[in-house]
């Protein structure tokens, strides 16, 4: 599957280690793209060579609001350097509907040095955004107030879940803005444990479905934990998903 990536918080042990080594173990593996959570002082320059080495997409960046906030102009120059497709704000405290108004200012005022630079800008979301605010659930509030700055949501199906939303419908309900989707499987409802993509209780092939019927352009592997070594457990991922593309006649 060339739309498939590794959110690379999934082996961030690993990473904090070794974390070009890592990178080509992932490759190894059949990953086409990387999403990446930090970059280990690693020179921009020397991990855009190994990037191209491994043919490796540099699909996106999982950048703290603290940096979004106080280095943009450093956050934009490094990713633009190696490529990455989008900068996304991966979490912000979500406990009320000003928490939604000040993130939304926040990437309002982001995006458009992101976008000028050539890159997307994008919001991932967790359970918390999908807390009712003015009869809304606040990660649409969200994408409400920043659509026209032309953020898009990167939807994580389990946390999607979690919150007791069904993931597939509410793909669709951003066909043709969700750019990415985090395909992350769940043991059982209620909890918060994660387990390798096929192995769990989510709808895998419906989500996959859904997603490329609705424009996005990549789908990303993640697990917050693993109850094995972390790439023990991405490689069990994209080889379940590997099967499960090959069952859904998809290359």
């Amino acid at each position: 599957m060339e739309k498939v990536g590794l959110q690379l918080y999934t082996v961030r042990d690993e990473a904090e280690k070794d974390f070009l080594g890592t990178l080509e173990k992932v490759a190894g593996m059949g990953y086409k793209g990387v999403e990446f959570a930090g970059f280990f002082n690693t020179p921009a320059r020397e991990l855009k060579e190994v990037l191209e080495k491994l043919s490796l997409i540099p699909v996106a960046s999982h950048t703290p609001v603290e940096l979004l906030k106080d280095d943009l102009d450093s956050v934009i120059e490094y990713n633009k350097e190696i490529g990455t497709r989008a900068i996304i704000c991966p979490w912000t405290k979500i406990d009320s509907y000003e928490d939604v108004v000040e993130v939304a200012e926040l990437m309002n005022t982001v995006a458009p040095k992101i976008i000028k630079a050539g890159m997307k800008v994008g919001y991932h979301n967790h359970g918390d955004e999908f807390k009712i605010f003015n009869g809304e659930y606040g990660l649409d509030l969200l994408m409400n107030l920043t659509e026209k700055a032309g953020v898009f949501p990167e939807i994580d199906v389990f946390w999607v879940e979690y919150a007791g939303v069904d993931a597939i419908n509410y793909i669709s309900k951003y066909k043709n803005r969700c750019e990415m989707v985090h395909l992350k499987d769940m043991k059982k409802r209620g909890e918060t444990e994660t387990v390798e993509i096929g192995n769990g209780i989510l709808d895998i092939k419906g989500i996959i479905k859904k997603s490329l019927a609705s424009g996005v352009k990549y789908i990303l592997v993640e697990q917050d934990n693993t109850d094995k070594p972390s790439l023990e457990a991405v490689k069990i991922s994209i080889r379940n998903l590997k099967a499960i593309a090959a069952e859904m006649n998809i290359s």
